[in-house]
């Protein structure tokens, strides 16, 4: 049985509460198990470490043998990643049969000899081989040392920069306090002004506050995304329902709020429109936080108003099926368009959203990939696009202004059967461990493990929303219990 070394982080409050993925480590080590790689979900950290998960892969790390041998200084040895669970990596320490399980983002991973390079003297840590292998180094330790190191000369180590940077990893780009715009879950027509209340990696707790609000605040009762007493509202930072202070006037969307903040507003819209620097108030979540990629303007010129495509709704209670849907108008905002699903509402279910978006998908996207396509509310008949757009006197999107397919490599990495975390888009404040169900072009069917096939979501594999196992574990984020657990 290999021992397991905990995740090296701060205790957090929800430890008692959270599930943990070792009862499956023993059943990856006996090809019983599989887990979706960091390296397929490349969107579930503020930065990308996924280099670091992959066999073969040498790093240094704390010895436990030897914890009591020297008090002062940190034992390490040298170990080769032989397996993967998400982020937990099955490792073997070098010339040794002695295996372990950790994190491998943790504090206890290191990149190759750093110590030394940081700490001539080793006055910190020295190097020791597990006691397992007492008999083969006590006679002559220094060239045990050597050979260990000249045996992983040349294979794929954890780069410099992951030593360097890995502090980054908990500063994503918002605070705890400031301010912002969100999409009215219940009424896609209005914004609101919102608060962060907890920051979580690139996951953020955004709420309604009553002293922002100018309406009855009681009538918010049932309301997600009110501030109520334990209210949670988790969405990731490029949240589509997230927006600057300001957006909504400058793009003349309906703003509820009190007067002062839309005066403000008001100001920062002037602004926009004079092409002057806004002026912002110290807790104002400004653009260059919500940085995006460039938009392709020859892409961005095909686009037009009525244009149809395929849409995975997001602000749907039920993620199985695309939708027909169509470009309904441009924002002055670069990138941002007004788009909804098709049917006798379609003005008043419409929202917005950035030309890199992960809802929008081509004309038979559905069909090709075997997901069920939702036909407009109030159609009579069998769906076929090419009737539909000939009696709509429309066009669909051309096919070449949507993303890509993801690479044949990175989808192969992922398939039917594959554990990972995932965030239920109805409660998003959830995340449960879940199983890959079926895969569907760039789409993933997941079951939450222990719930029945009604509650499967279908998610981009570039969704934030999906996760590596292990991600819980490093954020200290509560990982749901199984159903049956």
């Amino acid at each position: 049985m290999s021992k397991i070394i905990p995740c090296d982080r701060p205790p957090a409050a929800c430890d008692k509460e959270t599930w943990k993925w070792d009862k499956y480590f023993h059943k990856v080590e006996k090809g019983k198990a599989k887990f979706v790689s960091p390296l397929a979900l490349i969107n579930s950290l503020v930065m990308d470490y996924s280099v670091c998960v992959q066999k073969g892969v040498v790093f240094e790390t704390r010895n436990h043998d030897f914890d009591v041998l020297k008090k002062e200084q940190e034992p390490r040895w040298f170990a080769i990643v032989e397996n993967t669970c998400g982020y937990y990596i099955l490792s073997r320490f070098v010339n040794s049969t002695d295996y372990f399980w950790t994190h491998v983002l943790s504090r206890k991973v290191h990149t190759m000899l750093y110590a030394k390079s940081r700490d001539p003297k080793l006055e910190r840590v020295f190097y020791c081989p597990p006691y397992s292998l007492k008999n083969e180094f006590e006679a002559d330790l220094d060239s045990f040392i050597k050979k260990a190191q000249d045996e992983v000369i040349g294979k794929m180590g954890i780069k410099e920069e992951f030593e360097k940077d890995r502090h980054k990893l908990h500063r994503p780009a918002f605070r705890a306090g400031q301010r912002v715009e969100l999409l009215s879950y219940a009424n896609s027509l209005e914004i609101r002004v919102a608060h962060i209340q907890e920051v979580c990696g690139r996951r953020l707790n955004v709420t309604v506050r009553k002293r922002d609000y100018p309406r009855d605040f009681d009538e918010l009762e049932d309301d997600r995304q009110a501030g109520h007493e334990g209210a949670q509202y988790w969405i990731d930072q490029d949240s589509f329902m997230m927006f600057p202070v300001g957006w909504a006037a400058i793009n003349n969307y309906q703003l509820i709020a009190n007067e002062d903040y839309i005066e403000h507003t008001k100001k920062i819209a002037e602004a926009f429109d004079d092409g002057t620097t806004p002026r912002y108030e110290i807790n104002d979540a400004t653009p260059d936080q919500f940085e995006k990629p460039p938009v392709d303007p020859v892409k961005w010129d095909k686009l037009n108003i009525g244009q149809k495509f395929e849409l995975l709704d997001p602000l749907s209670q039920q993620f199985k099926c695309l939708h027909v849907a169509s470009v309904m108008s441009f924002c002055k905002s670069d990138g941002y368009m007004i788009i909804s699903m098709d049917g006798p509402q379609a003005a008043e279910e419409s929202f917005p959203i950035h030309f890199h978006n992960l809802c929008m998908y081509p004309m038979n996207y559905a069909r090709k990939h075997g997901i069920k396509l939702a036909p407009p509310d109030e159609f009579v008949g069998k769906f076929k696009w090419d009737e539909y757009l000939k009696k709509q006197k429309a066009v669909p999107v051309p096919e070449d202004v949507f993303k890509p397919m993801p690479s044949k490599e990175r989808m192969d990495m992922i398939e039917v059967g594959m554990h990972l975390e995932a965030a239920d888009m109805c409660e998003n404040q959830l995340i449960c461990p879940a199983t890959i169900k079926s895969i569907h072009g760039r789409h993933i069917n997941v079951n939450f493990d222990g719930w029945d096939s009604e509650f499967d979501q279908l998610y981009d594999i570039d969704s934030h929303d999906i996760f590596p196992a292990g991600w819980c574990d490093f954020q200290a984020y509560m990982l749901q219990h199984p159903k049956t657990d």
